[in-house]
């Protein structure tokens, strides 16, 4: 049963979360465990990740569902691997959310951008989505999941541009949603679905 008193509508869903310790993440960890899902949260700073797992399990105290974390960098296919292969226990992956993302205070527009900092930001923000969709489509056809679930967070940026120079991380969500538009036609035969967010500015 769910962590409520109500039937959850991702009941024996198992989720990946990346970015999972703050901001977007954390609510979406939360979200998914209310909504009856068992959630991985991953992200590259453990003493984070372990706040955040703290926060969640004292909003749900008698938790009926799996929550565990573990690190992750999502530039590094390895890491992403072993992070969909954590779920191989559990049945596999339902739901992946690529959410784990970069915006450099180096980036700046077109003269002023280090290459590292381009370079950096691109590793994160769209190999580390391309990474995690093609490990969780893998697992997903493993287990024979025929209503996957692989979200990415884009931004508003990627749509409309920003007034203030950040020039790989527009250009970096520019190219999440356009690979997010291409994933949803090639796997949607599968019966796996691929949807973009494009949140504006957080506070």
């Amino acid at each position: 049963m769910s962590n409520s008193s109500r039937p959850g509508r991702l009941e024996g869903k198992n989720a990946i979360i990346t970015g999972a310790a703050g901001g977007i993440g954390l609510e979406t960890a939360i979200l998914f465990v209310r909504e009856g899902a068992n959630v991985l949260m991953s992200d590259i700073s453990p003493p984070a990740l372990e706040k955040a797992i703290e926060k969640v399990r004292s909003i749900f105290p008698s938790l009926t569902t799996k929550l565990e974390i573990v690190k992750c960098d999502v530039s590094s296919e390895k890491d992403v691997e072993a992070v969909v292969s954590h779920l191989e226990s559990w049945g596999g992956v339902d739901i992946m959310y690529n959410n784990a993302g970069i915006m450099h205070a180096d980036d700046a527009d077109a003269i002023e951008t280090p290459e590292k900092i381009w370079d950096l930001t691109h590793n994160i923000n769209v190999k580390g989505v391309w990474f995690g969709s093609k490990h969780a489509v893998l697992s997903m056809r493993k287990h024979g999941k025929r209503k996957g679930s692989i979200i990415n967070t884009a931004s508003v940026v990627a749509m409309v541009g920003s007034a203030t120079p950040q020039l790989a991380y527009t250009a970096s969500k520019g190219a999440v949603l356009a690979m997010t538009r291409e994933l949803a036609i090639v796997h949607a035969r599968e019966g796996i679905r691929f949807n973009a967010l494009c949140p504006a500015p957080l506070k």
